[in-house]
Formats: C-alpha cells, structure tokens, sequence
C-alpha cells in the first residue's frame, strides 16, 4: 500500500469514528482511539494500528512507538510498534 492509499485507508476510519486524528509531526507519534477501536476484534485493532504507524513512518521501519490515546479521557490506552505490535494497556 502506498502513502496515498495509506492516508486514504486513515482518513476513512476517521470518517467512521474508529480514530480521532493522527499527530505525526513530534515525538511520540500519537493517534486518538474512540470506544468504537476499543470494542472491535484485537485482530482488526492491530490491523488498524499497523496502518497508522506505517502511515507516519511514510512506509518506512518506525524508530518510534506509536502511541494510542484515549479519545475520551486523554490517557494512553496502548502502543504499537513493528517489532512489538500492538499492547493495550
């Protein structure tokens, strides 16, 4: 999957209410995750997560965990990484 698709794929599930938004730019990398991402199979959550860390790494091996923020509460609620994949907290 290329960038665009990537962004594409992003920008849809934020559509639907499964993330909030995307920060790339800083470190960590972060993503808001709603009840929606909580409540669906870890399979798909992982799914989605690998996305978004492609996404801010433009494809590329991340250097950085990505952090998933609780849209709600502003806690973090997991991270992903390509080696470690994803771990809810």
């Amino acid at each position: 999957m290329d960038q665009q698709s990537r962004k594409a794929m992003l920008l849809r599930l934020i559509e639907q209410g499964v993330f909030t938004g995307v920060q790339a730019v800083g470190s960590p990398p972060k993503v808001g995750v709603t009840p929606l991402f909580q409540g669906l199979d870890p399979k798909l959550q992982a799914e989605f997560a690998a996305l978004v860390y492609a996404y801010v790494n433009n494809g590329a091996a991340g250097t950085e965990t990505l952090q998933l923020v609780d849209a709600q509460t502003g806690s973090t609620a997991g991270t992903y990484t390509a080696d470690t994949g994803l771990k809810l907290l």
